[in-house]
């Protein structure tokens, strides 16, 4: 079968054949497999690794796919489902005892396409039912979106726990895709939206978030603009001066910012009673939230943001920025069959 693997004996991603996997309780044919920053960074070798014993890694963690064979009822040949990333460490941990791998205490886990296990950019995987999240067929189109919805739901779930009232306005820095999604998840909560990125004000994504009903800036707003922020930017800078922007009570969850050195205003998030919190991958219920509110978004807004691409320029799409700042692509997808 075909798939995008990273070498780490050559350090260098490529394509390549490989026998199909053997085994698992359920067999997936894989449809799709979207690329993001995740990707690119792996692709840098800034982190990641192959399973034991092995020197490549099978890339791909935002994947659709089709139940070719299962040996679980619940999940019948022909089922469209999107796999989970995450995969339990061994333990002693609390959180993956009780299903909450996202929020794994070891640091033990594994996670497909990215550390330790295999990913889905191939023809064929297989998997656990328990790992499998059934999605409607009204979705096919836009199904491998769910995972990096997920990510939102779970931001946003953060947030509004550990805002103490009532939040109404949420301010998104980023409009990549992340970006993009939250602002719709905020939305579809009610929730008055900004979005604040460096794209052009008359570009696609600008105008896809207007024509949403979103607010898009290249500029941070007023002081108290915001009751939450979720930075979806990757610039821990932008991330510290939205900070001013906070009303009291506020929240901010940084999903994408790298470790640098910025100040902090300590005392005026001491006397506001404000909050910065983290938050990666997704628990189950996220997952499942993804696909309700996808279900509920305008499959238009939806469609506009892939850009679907052949296998075969998989390397083209790790070798920049996907999407380049700027540009139509918003989320890059490989179809696998």
């Amino acid at each position: 079968m075909r798939a995008l693997l990273l070498d780490f004996s050559e350090r260098r991603p490529r394509l390549g054949d490989l026998p199909e996997p053997a085994g698992g309780e359920v067999r997936l044919r894989i449809l799709e497999c979207g690329t993001c920053g995740t990707d690119r960074d792996l692709a840098a070798f800034a982190f990641g690794a192959p399973p034991a014993g092995e020197s490549q890694l099978i890339l791909g963690h935002e994947a659709v796919a089709e139940v070719a064979a299962s040996s679980n009822p619940a999940l019948p040949p022909g089922t469209l489902v999107v796999p989970a990333v995450r995969r339990a460490c061994p333990g002693p941990c609390a959180s993956c005892a009780t299903g909450r791998r996202d929020l794994c205490l070891t640091g033990a886990y594994r996670e497909r396409g990215i550390l330790g296990l295999h990913g889905y950019c191939a023809e064929w995987a297989v998997d656990r039912a328990e790992d499998l999240f059934p999605v409607p067929r009204a979705l096919a189109g836009v199904a491998v979106l769910v995972e990096p919805m997920s990510v939102v739901e779970k931001a946003c779930d953060t947030a509004v726990r550990l805002h103490p009232g009532l939040p109404a306005r949420l301010l998104v820095l980023g409009a990549g895709a992340v970006g993009i999604l939250a602002a719709w998840a905020g939305l579809q909560r009610g929730w008055q939206v900004t979005v604040v990125s460096r794209e052009p004000e008359d570009g696609v994504r600008a105008r896809l978030l207007r024509a949403a009903g979103v607010t898009y800036r290249t500029t941070l707003p007023a002081a108290g603009a915001a009751d939450l922020i979720i930075e979806a930017c990757g610039a821990a800078e932008l991330a510290a001066a939205s900070l001013a922007c906070l009303r009291p009570l506020g929240v901010l969850v940084a999903l994408g910012a790298r470790n640098t050195t910025v100040p902090m205003p300590f005392l005026d998030l001491i006397v506001g009673n404000q909050t910065i919190a983290g938050s990666v991958n997704a628990g189950p219920e996220h997952f499942r939230q993804a696909i309700a509110t996808l279900t509920a978004l305008e499959p238009a807004w939806l469609r506009s943001m892939i850009e679907r691409r052949p296998l075969h320029r998989a390397l083209e799409s790790l070798a920049g920025p996907v999407p380049a700042p700027g540009g139509d692509a918003i989320k890059v997808v490989h179809t696998l069959h």
